[in-house]
Protein backbone atom coordinates (compact mmCIF):
# COMPACT_ATOMS: atom_id res chain seq x y z
CA UNK A 1 0.00 0.00 0.00
CA UNK A 2 2.62 2.25 0.63
CA UNK A 3 4.35 1.35 -2.53
CA UNK A 4 1.53 1.83 -4.17
CA UNK A 5 1.50 5.67 -2.68
CA UNK A 6 4.20 6.72 -3.28
CA UNK A 7 3.67 5.75 -6.60
CA UNK A 8 0.87 7.74 -6.79
CA UNK A 9 2.78 11.30 -5.90
CA UNK A 10 4.95 10.25 -9.01
CA UNK A 11 2.36 10.16 -11.83
CA UNK A 12 -1.18 10.07 -9.97
CA UNK A 13 -4.34 8.03 -11.73
CA UNK A 14 -7.55 6.51 -10.58
CA UNK A 15 -8.87 6.89 -7.14
CA UNK A 16 -5.41 6.59 -5.47
CA UNK A 17 -4.44 9.39 -7.64
CA UNK A 18 -7.17 11.76 -6.62
CA UNK A 19 -6.32 11.19 -2.89
CA UNK A 20 -2.57 11.72 -4.01
CA UNK A 21 -3.80 14.43 -5.19
CA UNK A 22 -5.56 16.13 -2.83
CA UNK A 23 -2.85 15.38 0.02
CA UNK A 24 -0.42 17.30 -2.62
CA UNK A 25 -2.86 20.19 -2.79
CA UNK A 26 -2.61 20.89 0.98
CA UNK A 27 1.00 19.99 1.71
CA UNK A 28 1.92 22.42 -1.50
CA UNK A 29 0.16 25.55 0.04
CA UNK A 30 3.22 27.12 1.39
CA UNK A 31 5.93 25.79 -0.94
CA UNK A 32 3.72 27.06 -3.56
CA UNK A 33 2.90 30.49 -2.38
CA UNK A 34 6.92 30.76 -0.95
CA UNK A 35 7.92 29.12 -4.85
CA UNK A 36 5.60 32.18 -6.19
CA UNK A 37 6.56 34.78 -4.49
CA UNK A 38 10.39 34.08 -5.66
CA UNK A 39 9.16 33.65 -9.15
CA UNK A 40 8.74 37.74 -9.24
CA UNK A 41 5.39 37.80 -11.31
CA UNK A 42 5.09 40.94 -13.23
CA UNK A 43 1.74 41.96 -14.36
CA UNK A 44 2.13 40.39 -18.36
CA UNK A 45 4.25 37.41 -17.39
CA UNK A 46 3.95 34.72 -19.82
CA UNK A 47 4.52 31.65 -17.13
CA UNK A 48 4.70 27.74 -17.77
CA UNK A 49 4.50 25.27 -15.03
CA UNK A 50 6.12 22.33 -14.89
CA UNK A 51 4.35 19.57 -13.02
CA UNK A 52 1.36 21.06 -12.60
CA UNK A 53 -0.47 18.66 -10.16
CA UNK A 54 -3.93 19.42 -9.07
CA UNK A 55 -3.52 23.31 -9.91
CA UNK A 56 -3.02 25.02 -6.68
CA UNK A 57 0.06 26.86 -7.83
CA UNK A 58 -1.77 27.88 -11.31
CA UNK A 59 -5.05 28.98 -9.68
CA UNK A 60 -2.95 31.22 -7.28
CA UNK A 61 -1.21 32.68 -9.37
CA UNK A 62 -4.15 33.91 -11.74
CA UNK A 63 -6.01 35.23 -9.14
CA UNK A 64 -3.30 37.71 -7.85
CA UNK A 65 -2.19 38.68 -11.33
CA UNK A 66 -5.38 38.54 -13.89
CA UNK A 67 -2.91 39.86 -16.68
CA UNK A 68 -0.13 37.03 -16.54
CA UNK A 69 -0.94 34.02 -19.81
CA UNK A 70 -0.20 30.57 -18.01
CA UNK A 71 0.53 26.64 -19.55
CA UNK A 72 1.31 24.10 -17.49
CA UNK A 73 3.10 20.81 -18.62
CA UNK A 74 2.46 17.48 -16.46
CA UNK A 75 2.93 13.45 -16.81
CA UNK A 76 -0.05 12.95 -15.67
CA UNK A 77 -3.77 12.25 -16.74
CA UNK A 78 -5.51 12.39 -13.86
CA UNK A 79 -4.15 16.03 -12.74
CA UNK A 80 -4.84 17.12 -15.68
CA UNK A 81 -8.50 16.62 -15.13
CA UNK A 82 -8.20 18.02 -11.44
CA UNK A 83 -5.87 21.28 -12.63
CA UNK A 84 -9.02 21.72 -15.27
CA UNK A 85 -11.67 21.49 -12.95
CA UNK A 86 -10.01 23.88 -10.66
CA UNK A 87 -9.18 26.26 -13.51
CA UNK A 88 -11.64 26.21 -15.58
CA UNK A 89 -12.69 29.57 -15.80
CA UNK A 90 -9.11 30.61 -16.74
CA UNK A 91 -9.28 27.87 -19.60
CA UNK A 92 -12.39 29.26 -20.72
CA UNK A 93 -10.76 32.84 -21.42
CA UNK A 94 -7.81 31.50 -22.71
CA UNK A 95 -5.52 32.90 -19.91
CA UNK A 96 -4.53 28.84 -19.36
CA UNK A 97 -3.54 25.59 -21.80
CA UNK A 98 -3.01 22.81 -19.77
CA UNK A 99 -0.71 20.12 -21.42
CA UNK A 100 -0.30 16.32 -20.35
CA UNK A 101 3.55 15.30 -21.57
CA UNK A 102 7.16 15.37 -20.68
CA UNK A 103 9.08 19.13 -20.74
CA UNK A 104 11.74 17.56 -22.62
CA UNK A 105 9.79 17.09 -25.72
CA UNK A 106 7.52 19.95 -24.71
CA UNK A 107 7.08 22.24 -28.07
CA UNK A 108 5.11 25.28 -26.60
CA UNK A 109 3.74 27.96 -29.33
CA UNK A 110 5.43 30.58 -27.08
CA UNK A 111 8.24 31.27 -25.26
CA UNK A 112 8.17 32.31 -21.78
CA UNK A 113 9.12 35.00 -19.44
CA UNK A 114 9.10 32.68 -16.69
CA UNK A 115 9.11 29.12 -15.88
CA UNK A 116 8.40 27.66 -12.21
CA UNK A 117 8.60 24.15 -10.94
CA UNK A 118 7.43 22.61 -7.46
CA UNK A 119 8.29 19.14 -6.14
CA UNK A 120 8.95 17.82 -9.20
CA UNK A 121 12.86 18.38 -10.36
CA UNK A 122 13.73 15.54 -8.51
CA UNK A 123 11.07 13.12 -11.09
CA UNK A 124 12.60 14.04 -14.36
CA UNK A 125 13.81 11.54 -16.39
CA UNK A 126 16.48 13.36 -17.85
CA UNK A 127 17.04 16.34 -15.50
CA UNK A 128 20.03 18.24 -17.53
CA UNK A 129 18.79 17.34 -20.90
CA UNK A 130 14.89 18.79 -19.88
CA UNK A 131 16.94 22.13 -18.40
CA UNK A 132 18.96 22.58 -21.24
CA UNK A 133 15.68 22.48 -23.69
CA UNK A 134 13.80 24.87 -20.96
CA UNK A 135 16.82 27.21 -21.55
CA UNK A 136 15.81 27.65 -25.36
CA UNK A 137 11.96 28.29 -23.90
CA UNK A 138 12.68 31.36 -21.73
CA UNK A 139 12.91 34.63 -23.39
CA UNK A 140 16.17 36.27 -22.56
CA UNK A 141 16.09 38.13 -19.10
CA UNK A 142 13.82 35.61 -17.98
CA UNK A 143 13.85 33.31 -14.83
CA UNK A 144 13.69 30.13 -13.69
CA UNK A 145 12.24 28.78 -10.13
CA UNK A 146 12.81 25.04 -8.95
CA UNK A 147 11.42 24.30 -5.32
CA UNK A 148 11.87 20.86 -3.77
CA UNK A 149 10.83 19.36 -0.38
CA UNK A 150 13.12 16.13 -0.43
CA UNK A 151 10.22 12.95 0.05
CA UNK A 152 12.17 9.93 -0.12
CA UNK A 153 12.26 8.13 3.11
CA UNK A 154 15.02 8.70 5.75
CA UNK A 155 15.16 12.87 4.60
CA UNK A 156 16.76 15.40 6.49
CA UNK A 157 17.71 19.08 6.15
CA UNK A 158 21.12 17.79 4.90
CA UNK A 159 19.39 15.89 2.08
CA UNK A 160 17.97 19.08 1.00
CA UNK A 161 20.98 21.31 1.05
CA UNK A 162 22.77 18.60 -0.95
CA UNK A 163 19.88 18.67 -3.34
CA UNK A 164 19.77 22.68 -3.37
CA UNK A 165 23.55 22.39 -4.28
CA UNK A 166 22.68 19.69 -7.08
CA UNK A 167 19.80 22.51 -8.58
CA UNK A 168 22.19 24.72 -8.72
CA UNK A 169 25.21 23.22 -10.15
CA UNK A 170 22.49 21.28 -12.95
CA UNK A 171 21.25 24.83 -13.76
CA UNK A 172 24.66 26.65 -14.19
CA UNK A 173 25.70 23.48 -16.48
CA UNK A 174 22.46 24.39 -18.67
CA UNK A 175 23.75 27.60 -19.42
CA UNK A 176 21.51 29.52 -16.77
CA UNK A 177 23.23 32.15 -14.96
CA UNK A 178 23.25 33.95 -11.35
CA UNK A 179 21.72 30.86 -9.24
CA UNK A 180 20.38 31.85 -5.58
CA UNK A 181 19.63 28.95 -3.39
CA UNK A 182 17.36 29.45 -0.43
CA UNK A 183 15.64 27.75 2.15
CA UNK A 184 12.49 27.77 3.91
CA UNK A 185 11.63 25.22 7.22
CA UNK A 186 8.02 23.47 6.13
CA UNK A 187 7.30 20.54 7.53
CA UNK A 188 8.59 17.47 8.13
CA UNK A 189 11.43 18.27 6.18
CA UNK A 190 13.30 21.94 5.16
CA UNK A 191 12.04 22.85 2.03
CA UNK A 192 15.09 24.37 -1.04
CA UNK A 193 14.06 26.88 -3.81
CA UNK A 194 16.85 27.88 -6.55
CA UNK A 195 16.56 30.31 -8.96
CA UNK A 196 18.45 31.34 -12.09
CA UNK A 197 18.17 33.63 -14.91
CA UNK A 198 18.86 33.91 -18.54
CA UNK A 199 20.78 36.33 -20.13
Amino acid sequence: MIDSMAKQFEKPKGLLGKLAGTIMYFENRKINRWSIKNLQIQKRDRILEIGYGPGYGIKTMLKEYPLIEVDGIDLSEKMLEEASKRNQKWIQTGKLKLAKGDIVSFQPEQHYTKILSVNNYPLWDQPLQSLNHIHTLIDKGGKIVLTVQPREEGSTDHTARKLGEKIKQDLLQSGFKHPVVSYKKVRPVLTVCVTADKE
